[in-house]
């Protein structure tokens, strides 16, 4: 079910670009998904409301400590799909 946030809803400016404002990764095997938030509060509190609009409920959201972005990036295979 996907549930309409006001809050993300000025992001969808365009086909062509990403709804969400925040780098992310989606790890589907783990369901998870990694954000890259430098600015910290009061950015951080849009999480919950990306979540429930663009991710299934059994997702999880984590805000990503520059040690595991950098770890994340480092594993990511440009010429691979994320799984």
């Amino acid at each position: 079910m996907i549930r309409k946030s006001k809050y993300t809803a000025e992001y969808k400016k365009g086909k062509s670009k990403n709804p969400i404002p925040f780098p992310h990764i989606v790890i589907l095997k783990r369901k998870e998904v990694y954000f890259k938030i430098d600015s910290g509060w009061p950015a951080s509190l849009t999480i919950k409301p990306i979540m429930r609009e663009h991710f299934p409920d059994d997702f999880k959201g984590i805000i990503a400590s520059v040690e595991t972005w950098e770890k994340l990036m480092k594993e990511l295979d440009p010429n691979r799909k994320t799984d």
